[in-house]
């Protein structure tokens, strides 16, 4: 729309001030741009007229006689959420007055017809781009329920075609030919993969909506992070990995949510390993820090990522040209962890050097 045309489409326009000389001025100077205007002389008035008719804009007078102040631009915004308003006010509130809903600010005395056309031209055009935007947020958010409700409802037949996957290829059902257990276990290892994905959005999503209730409470990360290495041995012991772990000797506490704790080492070693070539090294190192903080870095032998990509590695959705064609992925596992830790007051940064690996560092606060 042209700012012609955005000047030309007030038509009707509901003046609410209680100063009839002033009423009458304003009046005439919106009947010259041309503009018919309704005048209510108190807040009680503008309401009713309000309600018995709709109008293209809102003229209104901050101090009445039965109602001052910013509460009056509440009482008219509260009525009339999808009508633009500029108020006019001897008394400079302006950044006020734009944070409790009004689209423009006119101090009285630099009220002239051009000004006031140009006003009501900026605040319709105002509040069009923000109702424009608050139907692009619910759309999002619709799809984004709709989207975590469908991962949902898939999470559930995977588990159970996982379980019945692990009992044909331990033969509890029967016994099976080589080939036939190596099929079921690479069909196994895509569910498993599959399922990753599926836990890594549901996380995204709850910690987005603020559904994830953090649950802090003194814990051992020394003792977390020993559990988790000795979970995945077997795993690295299959593809030849050196999987060296420099933890502190003595306990390492921190006041964080377990879960969310495991999460973030789930995502950081288990890239590791999914990137790290057969025969490739990992470290996992743990330390106390200036009796302040607390040190995690994960470091691996893998393909690296290339500089120019540093900048996007923990955006959402972000997955490496160099990995990409090879390893599926939601590319939401680096974000997850990112806001994990930060919910935690903590920092995870990357340092990586293409062909010759990465390794992410994470800082934690220390418990008292």
């Amino acid at each position: 729309m042209s700012l012609q045309e955005l000047e030309n489409s007030a038509s009707s326009v509901l003046l609410i001030e209680d100063s009839r000389a002033q009423a009458l001025a304003i009046k005439s100077m919106l009947n010259a741009i041309p503009v018919d205007a309704v005048v209510a002389t108190s807040l009680a008035s503008g309401l009713l007229k309000l309600a018995e008719k709709d109008f293209d804009a809102i003229l209104l007078d901050l101090t009445l006689s039965d109602s001052h102040g910013l509460d009056t631009l509440v009482a008219v915004r509260n009525c009339a959420p999808a009508i633009p308003i500029v108020v006019l006010s001897a008394m400079d509130e302006v950044e006020e007055a734009i944070e409790l809903g009004a689209q423009e600010y006119l101090l009285k005395e630099e009220v002239t017809p051009t000004v006031l056309r140009r006003a009501l031209s900026r605040a319709r055009a105002r509040l069009k781009m923000k109702t424009a935007e608050s139907e692009r947020l619910r759309v999002y958010e619709e799809r984004e329920d709709f989207m975590a409700t469908l991962t949902h409802d898939l999470k559930n037949p995977i588990i159970g075609s996982n379980r019945i996957l692990e009992l044909l290829v331990n033969q509890k059902l029967g016994h099976l030919s080589d080939q036939q257990i190596e099929i079921l276990g690479a069909l196994k290892h895509s569910n498993d993969m599959l399922l990753e994905m599926i836990c890594n959005f549901l996380d995204v999503y709850r910690n987005e909506k603020e559904m994830h209730d953090i649950s802090l409470e003194v814990i051992d990360m020394r003792a977390i992070t020993a559990k988790h290495l000795r979970g995945l041995l077997p795993l690295i012991e299959d593809r030849g990995i050196t999987l060296s772990a420099e933890l502190s000797n003595e306990e390492v506490p921190v006041r964080a949510d377990k879960c969310s704790i495991t999460r973030v080492l789930d995502n950081l070693i288990g890239n590791a390993i999914k990137f790290v070539p057969d025969g490739g090294t990992i470290l996992v190192k743990l330390e106390k820090q200036d009796k302040r903080e607390v040190l995690l870095q994960v470091s691996d032998t893998g393909p690296g990522i290339p500089k120019e990509e540093h900048p996007y590695v923990f955006q959402r959705f972000w997955r490496s040209r160099i990995t990409r064609a090879s390893n599926s992925g939601t590319g939401l596992g680096l974000y997850l962890c990112q806001q994990i830790i930060e919910a935690h007051k903590g920092t995870i940064s990357c340092e990586a050097e293409e062909s010759k690996g990465t390794t992410f560092t994470v800082r934690l606060p220390l418990a008292a």
